[in-house]
């Protein structure tokens, strides 16, 4: 957790119990998680922390880059520890959330053709069916 906790500094932030806590959880969770799911591990693990304090300590690691944010559309945001930036795919058939690699490997990975500002990140949200819904669907 040292890597974090400098990471944290040098964007700016202290390195509070509660932001350790949930990128600890994030880490032993593994894949893209609710901030309902991050409180509930810590909960289980006897780390007592609010759960105000886990969706506040979710949005300052996200801006701080810690933690990526995908709003894959219905239901809650899910976030993930950021390891490189990626966009997500979502299959319509079983929900599944998968990763998929940027094009260029950096934010913002997209430019717009107007002139709107300045881009810091931009999230792609592919649509689709999952392999395995699909091999499921060949098979009948």
């Amino acid at each position: 957790m040292d890597e974090v906790a400098t990471r944290l500094r040098e964007a700016g932030l202290r390195a509070t119990g509660p932001r350790l806590a949930v990128v600890g959880a994030l880490r032993a969770l593994g894949g893209h998680r609710t901030a309902d799911e991050v409180y509930a591990h810590l909960v289980r693990n006897d780390v007592a922390h609010s759960r105000m304090s886990v969706y506040n300590s979710l949005v300052a690691l996200a801006g701080a880059g810690l933690v990526l944010r995908a709003d894959v559309g219905r239901g809650a945001v899910l976030y993930e520890e950021a390891r490189t930036w990626h966009h997500h795919f979502v299959c319509r058939r079983c929900g599944q959330v998968s990763d998929v690699s940027c094009a260029v490997d950096a934010r913002p990975c997209l430019t717009p053709r107007e002139d709107v500002g300045v881009i810091d990140e931009a999230q792609v949200l592919f649509h689709g069916t999952c392999h395995r819904c699909a091999e499921v669907r060949d098979e009948r």
